[in-house]
């Protein structure tokens, strides 16, 4: 039973993914951003060049923090999104 105090006990540094040479170690949130950013990048859909492009600026604008990349990435994709009335891709 879940007593309100129990902590999830998580290492404090976990390896970043094999993508992210220059960053061998991260909390387990910036190696879960990397993974995410690292699909995204790897992604060969079509159409997603200016995205692709956005967030390697973001990932740039926030060296070894992928987390707070990530999350610039995904406001200003909402924000877009959000201002073209919803429409599927920004």
């Amino acid at each position: 039973m879940y007593d309100g105090h129990a902590m999830l006990a998580l290492a404090p540094e976990t390896t970043a993914p094999a993508q992210f040479p220059g960053m061998p170690r991260a909390t387990p949130i910036g190696v879960q951003a990397l993974e995410i950013i690292a699909s995204i990048l790897e992604d060969e859909s079509p159409g997603l060049a200016e995205i692709k492009l956005h967030l390697r600026k973001c990932v740039a604008a926030f060296p070894g923090a992928p987390e707070r990349a990530l999350l610039a990435h995904l406001m200003d994709t909402s924000q877009r999104v959000n201002a073209e009335g919803g429409e599927e891709t920004p």
